[in-house]
């Protein structure tokens, strides 16, 4: 009541609440308007005109990734791409002709010609063939409202996807079909494949010369920059961001209550009558498996077969990880298993139910003696080894899928009789006929308590505050430098080439975090050289505590167009450096003998043989092409000037040549040519076409 009569007392201040309030919704919805009516509020970005809208967007990624736990990103990236290449093959497809019938959709959803998106939508991972049970009841029921609304829209979505990957393919054969290799390339291509040589060389690593060594100047990053123009092109805008990492880790506290949690549950662990609910109810493991000793960590690998049964040793740190093991049994483990086995095959919850209904009924009639094993396995069991009664012969340990492994190895019972087991691929009823023991080795049964050494709360704050404070003292790039030197702990790391819809940073991965460090360097208000006023926090994905923290700089924008000398300094001057290295060794070698060369660089001589042209790999040296293709164009007894490669600096003498067996049949070379043309079309056209488009891309707007 009270309430009431102050309310009334000032109505005039509601009144003017009230007012101001329906005056913002009024003022939000004009400017909503105005920013709608300029065309650029809700605009994702444009193909060749044609906007990608983002409540269009957001629609896709509401009926493709309903509740998904996934790498959001990377789907929004595929979404991207999808509604990219949709439109520019409507394009192309519009001026050619091209289309999907109704009827023709209609097989590539439920006929004999599935699309590779059903196939790759609706296979089951059981079984890894198409569920056509299920797309026969969506059949049936599209467009009945008997579908759920969500399967519905998927379901329409998908269609288009379908109509797209479909236009793709028929593009790129018609592209394909327009490809084809003259006589004189085929016998080129004979020439170089047959053509094969055998060479010695001698390899000067790069860093034979240390980089002191090297002086650099403006006209070697010129040089490059004139032997390298088509890489001295940039289509967007990168930037470079320089961070410092804070990393959470555990201290000598943190393990301390670690061991205190297992220490005060080892008595409870040692008593407990039903070991598995102990240890489910306390978050450890336990497995039908007997561990050799081979197969335990080094940790506990004799512990485990000294104390007696029922023992429990720890606690002990295994990896991250505070353990205490007990020992539940010890036995020798045969080395193969015969038996044979009936198998009704399941791929859900439902048919695992009938078949588990099937398998006892048979189960019941082989015991009570009325049917044999091998006559009902060859009337009823649905794996190839039913012609034979259900006989899978000797297996040896881990041959089969897990739970059918354990039942033979583990938990299987005495020799005739029978043990039902579902697997991924059904359930099956086990008979094991025999076992065989040769080199009687004793396996070991064990379970285990567990918990992750994980910092605490505290640990992470403190932590937390320290990048904080960090931070705050050093708010250019230049200060993180400087303020690491007397930090030995902490380094400077460097992120290049982030573009502003990249969501990949450095060695930190993908993710939301990573995003918005992103998303802060190319932020219009973010000066160059400056410090993120923001800490950045890194989760560790399965444990959930802060496991990094990141202060991030900006350290340089590359603008797009043609690199400047400067871009070219940050960002080859790695190359340019290798390129300097190696011409300063080539000035060393002043002999053509590769002994006295391998003798001055204490290198060895090294051969290779059977080398053609094709060839861009070598075993041991890696993809030297420069190597390659030097030393197929010289003649036999030659050897070459020094080679710059990937990994060094190289020497080579041919000492062999076997010419080509001319063949005037060539069509095996014209058909190897075909499908290499060929296959590259899949993955160029649309890199073609999006190269010839007017893309807009605006997604850094929006996330």
């Amino acid at each position: 009541m009270a309430l009431i009569s102050e309310i009334r007392k000032h109505s005039w201040v509601l009144i003017v609440m009230v007012a101001l309030g329906m005056g913002g919704f009024v003022l939000m919805d004009m400017v909503s308007k105005a920013s709608r009516a300029n065309g650029s509020s809700y605009t994702v970005g444009t193909v060749n005109g044609q906007k990608i809208e983002w409540p269009d967007f957001q629609r896709a990624e509401r009926i493709l990734y309903p509740n998904s736990t996934g790498d959001v990103y990377g789907q929004r990236n595929y979404i991207w791409n999808y509604m990219v290449e949709e439109r520019l093959l409507r394009d192309e497809s519009e001026d050619l002709g091209l289309s999907v019938g109704e009827e023709e959709l209609q097989d590539l959803e439920f006929g004999t010609h599935l699309s590779p998106i059903i196939q790759r939508n609706f296979r089951d991972p059981n079984t890894g063939q198409v569920d056509m049970k299920n797309l026969d009841q969506i059949k049936a029921n599209l467009g009945t409202g008997k579908l759920q609304p969500q399967l519905e829209e998927y379901w329409g979505y998908q269609s288009g996807e379908i109509k797209k990957e479909r236009i793709q393919r028929k593009l790129t054969n018609i592209v394909k079909k327009g490809i084809y290799t003259p006589t004189w390339m085929a016998q080129q291509l004979q020439a170089e494949q047959g053509t094969t040589l055998d060479f010695k060389y001698v390899k000067i690593p790069v860093d034979t010369t240390a980089t002191s060594e090297v002086k650099l100047t403006d006209d070697d990053f010129k040089a490059f920059m004139k032997e390298n123009e088509g890489l001295m092109k940039k289509k967007e805008e990168f930037r470079t961001v320089e961070f410092v990492v804070f990393n959470v880790v555990p201290t000598a506290e943190d393990s301390a209550l670690v061991r205190t949690a297992i220490t005060d549950r080892i008595q409870q662990f040692r008593e407990a009558k039903n070991d598995s609910l102990f240890v489910e109810n306390n978050y450890g493991t336990i497995d039908a498996v007997y561990y050799k000793k081979d197969d335990l960590a080094e940790s506990i690998a004799d512990t485990a077969f000294k104390l007696p049964i029922g023992s429990v040793y720890g606690p002990y740190i295994d990896g991250v990880d505070m353990k205490a093991v007990k020992i539940l049994d010890r036995k020798i483990i045969a080395d193969s298993v015969k038996a044979r086995h009936i198998l009704i095959r399941a791929e859900n919850a439902g048919a695992i139910a009938s078949a588990r209904k099937t398998i006892d009924s048979l189960r019941t009639l082989i015991e009570s003696g009325k049917e044999r094993f091998d006559s009902l396995a060859m009337r009823v069991s649905q794996d190839g080894s039913g012609p034979k009664g259900g006989d899978l012969g000797y297996s040896a340990i881990n041959r089969m899928v897990k739970p059918f492994n354990d039942a033979l190895f583990f938990t299987g019972k005495k020799e005739g009789e029978l043990q039902v087991v579902t697997t991924q691929f059904g359930v099956h009823l086990i008979e094991i006929t025999g076992r065989k023991y040769i080199k009687n080795t004793e396996g070991v049964k064990l379970a285990y308590l567990i918990e992750p050494i994980v910092p605490s709360e505290s640990t992470q704050a403190a932590i937390y505050d320290d990048a904080i404070e960090f931070s705050g003292q050093n708010r250019t790039v230049e200060a993180l430098h400087k303020a690491v030197e007397a930090k030995p702990e902490l380094s400077v790391e460097t992120a290049e080439g982030l573009t502003a819809n990249g969501y990949q940073f450095s060695t930190l991965g993908s993710g939301g975090t990573s995003r918005d460090i992103i998303r802060w360097a190319f932020k219009k208000d973010t000066k160059l050289g400056s410090v993120s006023p923001e800490v950045f926090v890194y989760d560790e994905p399965t444990l959930f505590y802060n496991a990094h923290y990141v202060v991030p700089g900006l350290k340089s924008i590359m603008k797009p167009g043609t690199y400047t000398l400067a871009e070219v300094k940050e960002k080859y001057k790695q190359k340019v450096l290798e390129k300097k290295q190696a011409e300063l060794i080539a000035s060393k070698i002043t002999s053509t003998d590769l002994q006295a060369i391998a003798d001055q660089f204490h290198v060895p001589i090294d051969t290779f043989k059977n080398v053609n042209f094709n060839m861009s790999y070598l075993d041991g040296i890696g993809g030297e092409t420069a190597l390659i293709g030097r030393v197929s164009i010289m003649k036999v007894g030659e050897t070459s000037k020094p080679i710059a490669g990937q990994t060094g600096t190289f020497v080579a003498q041919v000492y062999n040549m076997a010419d080509p067996n001319v063949t005037t049949d060539l069509s095996s070379f014209k058909n190897q040519s075909l499908m290499v043309a060929r296959g590259s079309v899949d993955s160029r056209l649309m890199e073609v076409l999006k190269a010839k488009a007017k893309l807009s891309d605006n997604r850094y707007t929006f996330y």
